[in-house]
């Protein structure tokens, strides 16, 4: 059974990779002082105190699978400070829905925040404040820092999590279509996706119609593809050196349009939001969901049962990789109501409301020290994780490390892949001319 000091050992062997990506400076900086003890007095009420002003925060969270307990943490935090939230769930991308907030100086005080080049820029100018002091920040592993550390050396997120990327199944429908074994390498997967198709199964269901099909399509034919064969891609890739015009981007976009030429897709992959997906899944509409670890909480609750499986994404002969980084983070904007939301951010990633946030999704923590009777991981979460620690090559996540310029038009791509717009080897072209054009 795996125990906390193995999440902490697995995380702390990805420092290096994440290292690469953060290409931050004036670390050696003083951060202003910004944690919850230095707030004013005044700024808001301890537990069971009447509130000394009359203080509403906004908060918008990525929380499409995690619902009810957002809306309980806002509560709950409510309760405990007496300040009032006005919570918004973030309909699309943290990206998408942020950036005209930005533009037009009205982000939320609260906010879901990616790790990468997006929240690096709001932090440089000014736009979201410096968490690197707040209590919350100080409890999250050192490993995971570098992602969310700007160029100037600003801490901008507090992560919500460790995450991977999977593949989900119905071992009812396994069994029913004379599966034994999880596949292990393509060749195996395009066989038991022609079992499940023979079976009367839709077998696999992704979503091209925003990020989802970053996360995994793209991240993990990356890993396997890219970060099994050039550990400098991501330096390049930050340093302006890299090449996406290559056979081995081109192979990413290739599977995506075999398992779509092949009728192993859902139908509705192609224009389908992450919401659909997990839905359809859960309806028992495919046999197997592309999706990631922070899906766990509520995919073993299914009524059915559930397996999960490293996405073998590996060619015959290749090893397998995977991803592994850094869920979406919280962060708190500039303004008036800062020191509220540092109180927030410090409830929900650091207090009683992570145990609240933890127990709906099953993810595994990135803090130093929490209290494990409170953390609710699944057995074959558990077991999946020390799958994760047995493999040698990991790959870092497309809002990790690509520019705004090329994650943008991820979706996109695939989806002209998939329907055959353009050929697999147009796509890793058009992916290199948005990055010379950035």
């Amino acid at each position: 059974m795996m125990n906390r000091r193995k999440i902490i050992a697995m995380i702390a062997a990805l420092a290096m990779l994440l290292t690469l990506v953060a290409g931050c400076g004036g670390a050696d900086t003083p951060a202003p002082d910004t944690s919850s003890d230095a707030a004013p007095a005044d700024s808001a009420p301890a537990a069971g105190e009447a509130p000394a002003e009359d203080i509403t925060i906004t908060v918008a969270l990525m929380s499409n699978d995690w619902l009810d307990a957002a809306e309980q943490i806002a509560a709950d935090f409510t309760a405990k400070y007496g300040i009032k939230v006005e919570y918004t769930p973030m309909p699309g991308e943290v990206e998408e829905y942020l950036q005209p907030k930005a533009a037009s100086g009205s982000l939320p005080d609260v906010m879901s925040i990616n790790a990468g080049a997006f929240g690096a820029d709001l932090a440089e100018n000014g736009l979201i404040i410096d968490l690197a002091e707040i209590d919350a920040a100080k409890n999250m592993v050192e490993s995971l820092k570098p992602v969310f550390t700007s160029s100037s050396g600003k801490l901008f997120g507090v992560a919500g999590g460790l995450s991977s990327t999977l593949i989900y199944y119905n071992k009812a429908m396994f069994e029913d279509a004379g599966i034994t074994e999880e596949p292990k390498n393509w060749d195996e997967f395009l066989a038991a996706c022609e079992k499940l198709k023979a079976a009367g199964y839709a077998p696999l269901s992704v979503a091209m119609g925003d990020g989802a099909i970053s996360n995994t399509a793209w991240s993990t034919g990356n890993a396997v593809e890219i970060a099994a064969t050039d550990p400098q891609y991501i330096e390049k890739i930050a340093n302006g050196t890299y090449n996406f015009d290559t056979p081995e981007q081109a192979r990413i976009f290739e599977r995506v349009k075999i398992l779509n030429d092949n009728d192993y897709l859902l139908t509705g992959s192609v224009s389908a939001m992450v919401t659909t997906l997990l839905d359809s899944f859960k309806q028992e509409k495919s046999a197997m969901c592309f999706q990631g670890i922070w899906m766990a909480g509520a995919f073993m609750e299914s009524p059915f049962e559930v397996g999960m499986m490293v996405p073998p994404w590996n060619m015959e002969g290749q090893e397998q990789a995977v991803v592994l980084g850094t869920e979406t983070g919280f962060a708190v904007a500039e303004g008036p109501n800062k020191e509220a939301g540092i109180k927030f951010v410090n409830y929900i990633a650091n207090e009683e409301g992570f145990y609240t946030y933890q127990q709906s999704r099953g993810s595994i923590p990135s803090l130093i020290e929490y209290d494990e009777s409170k953390v609710k991981m699944t057995d074959d979460v558990k077991a999946y994780v020390e799958k994760l620690l047995q493999i040698k090559t990991t790959g870092a996540y497309w809002f990790e490390i690509l520019p705004p310029s090329v994650y943008a038009r991820l979706p996109q791509t695939f989806q002209q892949v998939a329907t055959n717009e353009i050929t697999p080897q147009e796509a890793a072209k058009t992916l290199q001319d948005l990055y010379t054009a950035q």
